[in-house]
């Protein structure tokens, strides 16, 4: 069993103790195998003065936030160790998934529909390309230990070895186990890189597809743009690239920019909320009409979530392929969503959002 994650018995040892704890990993060409974990006593934080380290998460407008330094924290680089948890092999999770289907948030109906909608107002030039949403979610058993599912859950993803920048958060404000794989910041001193994914499929299908080509330009373009705000120089590194993780491939880009001279503060951060990624272009027209057609309240789902070292080091992620529990509700929720143009078919975009998805049926029936 592989799960590179001895850190990760630690962590889930004092969780299970009744600590509150933290624990961010990213696992991928950018970074290689980095784990940070914070555990204990936690008090607020502030982005731009620290107490350094500290946890960032912040929803998907920027309008709620929290920041963390707990008393423990750990940083491991490059980590090989293999170690079998029993505590969670034991725990047998409520979330047991067959087909997704019975989970969404919308009828196929009516997602279709509403990317209909979205169609024609891309037709009618209101936008070029906007990232609709709908949640996955159900009900747990009166008393499930949702500390234990968050735990579980993203111990069994981490034995697939996938590529990822997420982790578990336990605190008494929030619960979520993130499987994400896209980056959002990597900030080293006053250089600033941004890799938004735009574009899910096969290898095949994403080299050809028109439709996912200029879907990712875009969205570059919307990047460029958001960090020319807070950057004296912005350059596209990486136009677009595949990367194969999660059972599919993704399409990348990778924006760099050379920050103002004040560095990387809270204020930037807010700035380049909503990711363009996981909004669309142009931003303001896309959330007015979202916010007509999403179901659900997105809140921390595509926000950011990741850890500050210090004021010249930041890793970000974007909350996307995030389960979130609620214990007082007994609920619980994992959004997914696909970017609409004008060249949809809502046949594929419904596909898409499920597809998304089936990594939440790997993780919730192990083998």
């Amino acid at each position: 069993m592989d799960t590179k994650s001895s850190d990760y018995k630690l962590f889930c040892d004092r969780i299970l103790k009744g600590e509150e704890g933290i624990f961010f990993s990213v696992k991928n060409d950018l970074v290689g195998h980095q784990t940070y974990s914070g555990i204990g006593d936690k008090e607020q934080a502030n982005f731009d003065k620290g107490p350094f380290p500290l946890f960032s998460i912040n929803s998907f407008k920027g309008d709620k936030s929290h920041q963390w330094h707990f008393a423990d924290f750990k940083q491991s680089m490059n980590q090989l160790k293999t170690e079998r948890i029993e505590a969670l092999e034991a725990f047998e999770s409520e979330l047991c998934i067959d087909r997704l289907s019975d989970f969404t948030g919308e009828i196929e109906a009516s997602f279709k529909q509403k990317v209909e909608t979205l169609k024609r107002a891309a037709e009618n030039g209101e936008f070029w390309v906007a990232n609709f949403t709908q949640s996955l979610g159900g009900e747990l058993r009166p008393g499930t230990n949702v500390k234990l599912e968050a735990l579980k859950l993203f111990y069994e993803f981490l034995k697939l070895n996938q590529n990822h920048c997420g982790g578990v958060v336990i605190t008494s404000e929030l619960i979520f186990c993130s499987l994400s794989p896209e980056t959002f910041i990597l900030q080293d001193s006053n250089l600033l890189k941004a890799f938004p994914i735009k574009g899910t499929g096969t290898e095949i299908d994403l080299k050809n597809s028109e439709k996912e080509i200029a879907e990712l330009s875009m969205i570059t373009d919307l990047m460029r743009n958001d960090l020319g705000q807070i950057c004296d120089k912005v350059w596209v590194e990486r136009e677009r690239y595949l990367t194969q993780e999660q059972g599919f491939f993704h399409a990348r880009a990778e924006v760099q920019g050379q920050l103002k001279t004040h560095g990387f503060n809270f204020n930037d951060l807010i700035s380049l909320l909503p990711a363009g990624s996981i909004s669309g272009a142009p931003k303001t027209r896309v959330l007015s009409l979202l916010k007509k057609l999403e179901r659900f309240d997105r809140d921390f789902y595509t926000g950011t979530f990741g850890v500050r070292l210090g004021r010249d080091k930041t890793l970000l992620n974007i909350l996307i392929r995030t389960l979130f529990l609620d214990k007082k509700k007994n609920t619980w929720n994992f959004p997914v969503g696909a970017g609409i143009t004008i060249e949809s078919k809502p046949e594929d975009e419904w596909k898409e959002t499920l597809q998304k998805a089936e990594i939440l049926k790997k993780i919730t029936q192990p083998e």
